[in-house]
């Protein structure tokens, strides 16, 4: 962040200095005490699980410049400690990131969308870093405090600007869009999310829509570029007065795209776009057909912002996928594909999917966790995933969690059995799988099945403790052992009694 004078973020968001000269330089804001420094400006923030409040003492004795807090907390203030007395914290640091973004007359990028906007941000971000001094989001910073955050972030040497916009509930991302003032806007997908709080499709189409009618029109540059195969993208088109650029394997698009070859280390394919240069075999290193729109995407906007296509393949050749989404590695002989950051039925299914595509000379394995915030499709959405595993031909289906019974039932087949946390899966798993098998884990968060993917490289490696191997009376071993039960097996009586 530029140094800005404390007077500058009070007529922001008509803050009340006390105990503190308005001209008092302000080097950076933050939210967290534990990291703050000299010259900070401190957001007491209250959220689900803290108060920011809670911690002034901590943040004064950190030496900060001040601390914006609440009217009705100010009873909680330090003694003689240096405040800005706001209605809300939380308001407040949106309306001060929003000042502070207006300051800078750069292309700014928002990534919206159902699946894959970590994805398509960091590999966007990538491409036009050989170009233009980029800033970004941190990891998934999405929210009301990440949004914010990543924008303070902003210097007067950026020349351009990537931001990710999150939501769970109606009307939530329209106020992040409005901070981040985007002139491009990307909408990766419409799925179903958070479907307990937007009922359907179209109330998730509703909410990731809204982006497009907060873009500037076409004759000020607005440019909205979208998957044009996801369900409403028509209707979103609709909602913008801006450029509409469509992508997609369909050659109705304005780009599209043929897979020509994909394996563990990534996804050759050929566009075919209205710019014959960026026409071609391009290469991404993720795997799986559904990691090609969203390249897509990022190459349309490149193209829009003036980067050239030799640049954009240096771009895409130094891209790396975020942690926990399809990171694809080798240990111990076993491919594992660890997509545990978070899913939904789309998701998950496209996972499948790339689980089945890949190459793998032993078996398919799918460890598979509940998908929260579902609402009346909970049952119904795990069901047809554990109906898709069987349909991909997935030789092991593990099914963790409180919807892994339901998970079995839409599987319908002895290859799936339900394990009851991440603990006794990973016992199981480690039981079951060999060299050359490929084993897909994957859930919403709430899941924690990182912990399948950790027990798994751990035991694969030797690092783990090793468990005492207790034979079974079917000439076996027991969940917990590293010996590998009999593949051919595994859907019979006996290999069900021992990973039960």
């Amino acid at each position: 962040m530029e140094t800005r004078p404390l007077s500058f973020f009070a007529e922001a968001c008509e803050g009340e200095l006390h105990r503190v000269h308005p001209g008092t330089p302000i080097h950076r804001v933050t939210t967290d005490s534990r990291g703050a420094n000299p010259g900070d400006l401190f957001i007491a923030l209250k959220g689900e699980r803290f108060d920011g409040h809670d911690f002034l003492d901590s943040a004064g004795r950190q030496g900060i410049a001040c601390a914006v807090v609440a009217r009705d907390q100010l009873f909680r203030v330090p003694v003689n400690m240096p405040v800005m007395v706001v209605k809300d914290p939380r308001s407040a640091y949106a309306l001060l990131a929003a000042r502070y973004r207006k300051e800078f007359k750069i292309p700014v990028v928002c990534v919206a969308g159902s699946n894959g906007k970590t994805t398509t941000k960091e590999l966007l971000a990538s491409i036009l870093s050989t170009t233009f001094k980029t800033a970004r989001s941190e990891a998934s910073f999405n929210n009301y405090v990440g949004v914010p955050a990543s924008l303070l972030k902003l210097e007067g040497t950026h020349q351009a600007a990537v931001f990710e916009a999150g939501t769970n509930h109606p009307g939530e991302l329209t106020p992040l869009v409005n901070l981040i003032q985007p002139r491009i806007g990307v909408i990766t997908s419409i799925g179903r999310e958070h479907l307990e709080f937007f009922g359907d499709l179209a109330g998730v189409a509703a909410e990731e829509g809204s982006l497009a009618e907060h873009l500037p029109p076409a004759q000020e540059g607005g440019v909205l570029v979208l998957n044009g195969e996801c369900p409403f993208a028509q209707h979103m088109a609709l909602r913008t007065s801006a450029q509409v650029i469509k992508v997609g394997f369909s050659p109705s698009n304005d780009w599209f795209a043929e897979i020509e070859s994909m394996d563990w280390s990534g996804t050759v394919f050929r566009v075919h776009s209205p710019d014959p240069a960026w026409n071609g075999s391009w290469r991404i290193a993720l795997p799986g057909r559904h990691s090609v729109p969203n390249t897509l995407l990022g190459l349309a906007v490149s193209q829009q912002l003036g980067v050239e296509p030799n640049a954009a393949r240096d771009g895409l050749a130094s891209f790396r996928p975020a942690k926990q989404r399809l990171d694809a590695r080798m240990i111990g002989g076993v491919r594992i594909l660890d997509d545990t950051y978070n899913a939904n039925a789309d998701s998950v299914v496209a996972a499948l999917q790339t689980l089945h595509d890949l190459p793998c000379p032993g078996r398919r394995v799918a460890v598979l966790g509940d998908m929260a915030e579902l609402g009346t499709q909970t049952v119904s959405a795990h069901r047809e995933i554990g109906r898709t595993a069987v349909r991909l031909g997935i030789d092991a289906i593990f099914a963790v969690g409180s919807q892994g019974h339901e998970i079995v039932v839409g599987a319908a087949s002895d290859r799936a059995r339900t394990h009851r946390n991440p603990a006794d899966a990973s016992d199981a798993l480690l039981a079951y799988v060999r060299p050359g098998d490929s084993v897909l884990v994957k859930a919403s968060r709430s899941s924690h099945l990182e912990e399948v993917v950790h027990a798994l490289a751990s035991g694969l490696t030797g690092h783990g403790v090793e468990k005492p191997r207790a034979q079974s009376e079917f000439g076996g071993y027991l969940p917990g052992s590293r010996a590998v039960l009999n593949p051919n097996n595994f859907g019979s009586e006996r290999t069900a009694a021992l990973l039960a």
